[in-house]
């Protein structure tokens, strides 16, 4: 039987990786205490926090996003130690801050596997490689189930919660992440934290990229914290005074537009401490690109570096489609925010896991991380991974795994486990420019998302939710 189960390895190089992987950077004695330095109120019983973290794996990477199935087949091998059912009230109660923790502080272990930086072929711009550039952005979950009992028969799609997270371009990682109950809940205020819990991890300074719902002044000083800076994308409705002391220039970016670059303060002129940045308008058919920065040198950082720099906040978003569609956020395990937040976190760090897959075998076909499609990698992974849960045995593949005591052996042995496994079929197909789709207008009567916590708070603690 052992010989059997170490050709089946052999014959799964995706799935051996991803579990070798996944045993280093998530062994028990760590989330034991990752648990005990953030279990709040919680407390373990029977089913230990690292069980449920492999059962939500095996759920999310083998069993396609169901719970039921991956809590019944280890019911069925006999490694579930309580009913069903108390697994799932298990994940229901687990605290915010462990999904916090558990992303911020796994991120920088998968990191470590990652390929030399330099074979990454991120296409980030040369005058920026003195800074760590980091996305950050929020995601409200969707698609909340309707299982307790206050939520039966209420119209319209549920929220369950809303998570703000950091994203490391340069690596293409998942770096951080902040959390709250209520999916209705701005960006805003989730923002200090998880600047405080990214920094805690960076050694150099950090440029941070934002959308437009980050236009804070308040905010804006946070950001520029040491020696950190920001480029956020503004609106033309902010007012803007030019410094008529510093000319305005004008410049052609790559694609042949043309731009111009103002230095000034944003802000009214009652406002108190107007933030004093350099702005960039780029003029387009449907919204005009105006970006302000607090990298007010034009010769050391170009304008047009810092454009390049902005349309790579793009990753941040196809990693919330990625998380969505292919990690199966979309078919949410647990029925209370709590648990659907703790959801997300493992998504987004299955993600980082299978970028650094991607980073290993596109070296393997001397391609760029961003020439490999990741949905067809993760669809290969899954395969072998289903192969190896109707075959392996858990027990005995444990022992048949390579010892690595540390991340320079795991990754040097990843980079020769995955050598031989390049496709052509994992290269992403060409992008082609789609015209955007006009979104049909919500019907009358019909009441859009809600959030689980608002209703939740509504029965008070007294009712009993469940069904």
């Amino acid at each position: 039987m052992d010989s059997f189960q170490a050709e089946l390895l052999v014959r799964l190089p995706l799935a051996q990786a991803v579990l070798k992987m996944f045993e280093y950077v998530f062994d028990s004695p760590w989330l034991e205490d990752l648990y005990a330095r953030h279990r709040g109120r919680g407390y373990l019983r029977q089913l230990r926090f690292d069980q449920l973290v492999y059962l939500l794996r095996d759920a999310l990477v083998v069993d396609g996003g169901s719970g039921r199935q991956s809590f019944q087949r280890a019911h069925r091998d006999g490694t579930l130690p309580v009913a069903i059912q108390n697994a799932y009230a298990k994940l229901a109660r687990l605290p915010l801050a462990l999904s916090m923790a558990l992303v911020g502080q796994a991120g920088p272990r998968l990191a470590s596997l990652l390929p030399p930086e330099d074979s990454l072929g991120t296409p980030l711009p040369a005058s920026l490689a003195t800074l760590e550039v980091t996305v950050i952005d929020g995601k409200k979950i969707k698609h909340a189930t309707k299982r307790l009992k206050p939520l039966r028969g209420l119209p319209g799609a549920l929220l369950g919660g809303k998570v703000l997270v950091a994203l490391a371009l340069r690596k293409g990682l998942a770096v951080g992440m902040n959390a709250d109950p209520d999916g209705e809940r701005n960006d805003l205020p989730l923002v200090p934290a998880l600047v405080s819990q990214v920094r805690s991890r960076q050694s150099g300074p950090i440029l941070w990229i934002a959308d437009r719902q980050f236009v804070d002044f308040k905010l804006w000083p946070l950001l520029t914290e040491g020696q950190d800076q920001f480029l956020i994308r503004c609106s033309r409705k902010i007012a803007f005074a030019a410094d008529v002391q510093r000319p305005a220039q004008e410049g052609i970016d790559p694609q042949g537009r043309r731009y111009l670059q103002q230095w000034g303060w944003v802000g009214g002129e009652k406002q108190k401490q107007r933030p004093y940045v350099r702005r960039i308008v780029l003029p387009l058919p449907e919204d005009d690109l105006i970006l302000v920065t607090s990298l007010l040198d034009e010769i050391r950082y170009p304008a047009e570096d810092l454009l390049e720099a902005y349309r790579q906040r793009w990753g941040i978003e196809q990693m919330f489609q990625q998380v969505t569609e292919v990690i199966h956020l979309q078919r949410l395990i647990g029925s209370t925010p709590q648990a659907m937040i703790f959801q997300a976190a493992l998504c987004f760090l299955l993600y980082d896991l299978i970028q650094v897959v991607k980073a290993h075998v596109a070296g393997a076909g001397q391609k760029t991380p961003q020439q490999v499609s990741g949905e067809l990698l993760f669809r290969d992974v899954h395969e072998e991974l289903a192969a190896w849960a109707r075959l392996g045995d858990p027990a005995l593949t444990a022992g048949l795994l390579p010892k690595c005591p540390d991340a320079r052996s795991l990754r040097d042995w990843l980079a020769t486990t995955l050598r031989l496994t390049w496709t052509d079929r994992w290269i992403k197909a060409p992008n082609t420019h789609r015209h955007p789709q006009k979104h049909s207008k919500v019907p009358p009567g019909h009441s859009g998302h809600m959030s689980v916590w608002r209703i939740l708070q509504t029965i008070g603690p007294k009712h009993d939710s469940r069904s």
